[in-house]
């Protein structure tokens, strides 16, 4: 089939979405699709390449950030997008969109069936189903939920990434079905090592630095770990944003600046090694989807210690590969991190867990069941 895809992002921009994008584009070409990306055009960038066999083009918008966008450069893109999508489709012959969240790639496939008659499907990574982030868009959703209804109403079908997505949905619309279909890693590539110890316990994070990714949990909870703790240990942050001044000053009259390293954005295809050097993975999210970061650090067996919200709690399991934090429980939080730091044998079993986990997500897998799907809708 010729796959037209559609998502603002595209490595290196972007987050998880982005890199859900990525092995689309890579398990699609090997399954024998001719694949075509529309995405941003983000500083010097190409405007056009060929990344593991598809195309990608990058079209005029408005991105002033490589891992976040607002609302309004959403809303440029989706006006671009839609303009380019629409002449590309007068040009080429395309059997099937798929978009990669609701808002906007969703609106300009929804729109694109009106006029080109083309067949699409949305996949809803979080945020664009209804109710699913609050913390940022609880005053939105009421506005927006009709047009979101009526863009996954017209689509052929609708994945979420997690069990509490679909629950989320039916309750927004119980007329359509929600698939669930997870994101998964590359297990391949990331994968344990072999190395020595480190010198320090070394807690990872990665994530973009806005309040919703709940870094500031953390930041709480380092007074206790280091009265809990007989070893030395230390945070690494990867990632940035504006909210790091205010981490940096939550951590700063917490008398805790000492125990965060921030390193800024790695390179995805360097970003296996962030997790492999690492002890302990840490994710404390308001919200989530399905985190990529928390399935990849699964994957280089590493134990997790995340938010038990829709996504998370999933695929972290409390006690077997590591533990569950339930909102701002920055107690169980720091007590929970203490045992880790101090307890080797306990990070290894609960890391080989993990490895053994997320070989049940191996994306190879799960771009075979969206290769079924499309294969239905020839």
């Amino acid at each position: 089939m010729k796959l037209l895809l559609i998502n603002n992002e595209f490595p290196p921009i972007g987050g998880g979405g982005s890199t859900v994008t990525k092995y689309a584009v890579k398990h699609l070409v090997a399954a024998g699709h001719e694949v075509t990306l529309i995405t941003s055009r983000y500083k010097d960038l190409p405007k056009r390449e060929v990344i593991d066999g598809g195309t990608v083009i990058r079209i005029p918008t408005i991105r002033r950030h490589s891992d976040w966008s607002a609302p309004w450069e959403l809303v440029v893109f989706g006006i671009s997008a839609l303009v380019y999508c629409f002449w590309y489709s007068l040009r080429h012959r395309v059997d099937f969109i798929q978009a990669y969240f609701a808002v906007p790639a969703g609106w300009v496939a929804w729109v694109l069936s009106y006029l080109r008659g083309i067949p699409y499907a949305v996949y809803f990574g979080g945020s664009d189903i209804p109710n699913a982030n609050p913390s940022r868009f609880k005053h939105i959703y009421p506005f927006i939920t009709p047009l979101l209804r009526a863009i996954w109403r017209r689509a052929e079908f609708r994945t979420v990434c997690s069990d509490d997505l679909v629950r989320l949905g039916e309750a927004a619309d119980p007329t359509s079905e929600f698939m669930l279909i997870p994101n998964g890693v590359e297990t391949a590539r990331f994968q344990p090592i072999e190395r020595p110890a480190n010198p320090k316990v070394k807690i990872l994070f990665i994530g973009r630095l806005i309040p919703r990714k709940g870094f500031q949990r953390v930041v709480k909870a380092l007074p206790k770990v280091r009265e809990l703790t007989n070893v030395p240990f230390e945070v690494e942050v990867v990632g940035t944003g504006e909210y790091q001044n205010e981490l940096d000053a939550l951590a700063s009259s917490l008398g805790v600046s000492d125990l965060i390293r921030y390193v800024g954005t790695v390179p995805y295809d360097q970003l296996q090694k962030s997790y492999q050097y690492a002890d302990i993975f840490v994710l404390t999210s308001l919200s989530e989807g399905m985190p990529v970061v928390v399935l990849e650090a699964m994957g280089c067996g590493l134990p997790v210690l995340a938010s038990d919200v829709g996504g998370n709690n999933e695929i972290v399991r409390e006690g077997e590969n590591g533990y569950l934090i339930d909102g701002d429980d920055i107690d169980k939080l720091a007590k929970d991190l203490a045992r880790l730091i101090d307890e080797p044998e306990l990070r290894q079993r609960m890391g080989a867990k993990s490895r053994e986990i997320s070989l049940q997500y191996d994306w190879a897998e799960i771009m075979q069941r969206y290769n079924e799907l499309y294969s239905q809708h020839k």
